[in-house]
């Protein structure tokens, strides 16, 4: 056999490798893109999932607070309820920012239960005490939260605490409009926005987005803008 062919063998032998390796790799892509779409399914499954049962366990919190007791009855009922609401109502989805800080949390589980306390001993000696207890007012609080799920919560929460109430919410501007009693002064009004904005705080810190992150470094004091001219 001449040289010249042992070289034409030879490049074709190679050709025909790079060929191969070429439609090798062409083939792993496929099938890498076969994966990637799955794996996308499976994680949209289970964060679907994940959500839903966020939202089912939030509903049954919040009909065991309405309730205000915790028995086999109430759990059951809120259970049933949770599910048929779920089922039959249309709901918007519960957009999770997919973090969750467990100092924050308890933080605020802390302050919260001190918070009901001390509100409630506080209404209590309203009814005993000789003085008028004074005209109250509602204040309107422009949050930095872009969550509806924060919002929710922060309305809830406010609302929880003896003495305040939620009365309305515009959830395009992202504000909240709370009574409060006893609210008869600028002192306690500056009081009664920094007790929202502080629960606003501690739940960002505690299950808010990133982008909710950054609006608190950016918005570190909401009272000192409104003194500062900002409506």
């Amino acid at each position: 056999m001449s040289p010249d062919r042992d070289q034409g063998q030879t490049r074709a032998d190679g050709q025909d490798r790079v060929r191969g390796r070429d439609r090798a790799a062409a083939q792993d892509r496929a099938m890498g893109q076969d994966r990637v779409p799955a794996n996308r399914a499976r994680m949209s499954r289970g964060r679907g999932f994940i959500q839903q049962l966020v939202l089912l366990v939030s509903l049954v919190l919040l009909w065991l607070m309405l309730w205000d007791s915790i028995t086999v009855v109430t759990v059951v009922t809120g259970i049933v309820l949770a599910f048929v609401i779920t089922r039959v109502f249309y709901l918007p989805p519960v957009v999770l920012s997919g973090r969750f800080n467990v100092w924050h949390a308890l933080v605020f589980g802390l302050w919260f239960l001190y918070s009901v306390l001390h509100a409630s001993i506080e209404v209590a000696w309203y009814a005993f005490r000789r003085k008028a207890v004074g005209a109250g007012s509602v204040v309107a609080c422009d949050l930095r939260t872009s969550s509806d799920l924060v919002l929710t919560l922060i309305a809830d929460t406010a609302s929880l605490i003896p003495g305040s109430i939620i009365i309305d919410s515009d959830r395009a501007m992202g504000m909240l409009y709370l009574h409060f009693l006893d609210c008869d002064s600028e002192e306690k009004v500056r009081k009664a926005k920094a007790q929202v904005y502080y629960i606003e705080e501690l739940l960002i810190r505690t299950l808010g987005s990133h982008r909710d992150l950054a609006a608190l470094r950016a918005r570190p004091d909401p009272l000192a803008e409104a003194e500062g001219g900002r409506s």
